[in-house]
């Protein structure tokens, strides 16, 4: 145990699955551990690399438009290139923007319908890319927090969705939690008694008017919960 001046949160579960698939019960730590994201690294190093295969694409691509000057739709020459000639950026850029769907100008689109076949073979490498970085992820959890070290990314495969998913989106809250900074406690704060209640306050020579409120804010720290 680190000497933490202030105490981590107590760990939390949550429960995942229904009664068809079975229920696991998973802790929630408020983000992923050094190893967990080091296993999710692991695991998505064994893949082939989307931005890799993009960009050996796009290399294609600019070579072949570049090496022989081809007519361009409505005589316009895509944003930013001199006529007949085509860099590997822009090329990245077209494919980009044909795999996420957006709209091309005329001469992109040409471009995109001259390599189609290759621009395919990139989303299906996308597309690949997304599922396996959930399928990572969820084999690290399963690995760390379920106490199974030697789960793979087939017995991953072979889960029932429900739990599939469920252990997916734990995934996600834990990296979305990692994101929300607290406000730093300062010195001050450390060790500092509880804010004493209305009860106790200075007397101002002013006749009480009957009614009083009490105010007793709480700190967190104030009374720091144990780790289980």
């Amino acid at each position: 145990m680190l000497p933490f001046l202030t105490p981590p949160a107590a760990l939390r579960t949550r429960r995942i699955g229904n009664a068809r698939c079975g229920i696991i019960e998973v802790e929630e730590r408020g983000g992923l551990t050094v190893a967990e994201d080091a296993a999710i690294a692991e695991l998505l190093a064994e893949g082939d690399s989307a931005f890799v295969e993009a960009a050996k694409a796009a290399d294609a691509i600019a070579t072949a438009e570049s090496s022989q000057p081809a007519p361009q739709a409505e005589g316009e020459a895509v944003e930013g290139s001199e006529a007949g000639q085509l860099s590997i950026v822009e090329a990245f850029e077209i494919i980009k923007r044909a795999i996420s769907g957006e709209d091309l100008e005329p001469a992109a689109m040409a471009i995109r319908l001259r390599h189609a076949e290759l621009i395919q073979g990139v989303a299906v490498v996308f597309a690949r890319s997304g599922q396996r970085n959930m399928e990572a992820g969820v084999t690290a959890l399963i690995r760390s927090r379920l106490n199974r070290p030697a789960w793979s990314l087939d017995d991953t495969r072979r889960m029932d969705r429900v739990l599939f998913q469920g252990l997916n989106q734990l995934v996600l809250d834990e990296q979305a939690a990692e994101g929300q900074v607290d406000e730093p406690v300062s010195d001050e704060e450390v060790g500092k008694p509880p804010v004493a209640s209305g009860n106790g306050r200075r007397r101002t020579g002013r006749k009480s008017s009957g009614s009083s409120a009490t105010h007793s804010p709480v700190s967190s720290d104030a009374a720091p919960s144990p780790v289980s």
